[in-house]
């Protein structure tokens, strides 16, 4: 003897379907990586410019990756990876407070 599952009270074939406005979900859902994707891209491409010009390039290039980091996992990584070398660079050329000596 097999069992079938059971169904809930008043759960029919309808109610398990997709709901029908999941096509434009999914259509917001890409462009919305398409839009984040192109932004942080022109983000980090422009803090490439700043490396050589004035302007704050590794800033530039950290919010980019944290933009593309939003949608990317990968980005989200890299980006984590970069902020902790750029704050330990940080720390060498400036320590901490309690660290400087006095003047």
């Amino acid at each position: 003897m097999t069992t079938v599952p059971r169904r809930l009270v008043g759960e029919t074939e309808a109610a398990i379907a997709p709901a029908p406005d999941a096509r434009p979900r999914t259509r917001l859902r890409v462009l919305r990586k398409v839009v984040v994707a192109v932004t942080g891209v022109v983000v980090i491409l422009a803090g490439v410019v700043m490396m050589v010009l004035p302007g704050p390039g590794v800033v530039a290039i950290l919010a980019g990756l944290g933009l593309l980091g939003t949608e990317f996992p990968a980005a989200r990584r890299v980006s984590e990876r970069l902020q902790g070398y750029v704050r330990t660079a940080w720390h060498k050329v400036r320590p901490p407070k309690k660290d400087r000596p006095s003047a």
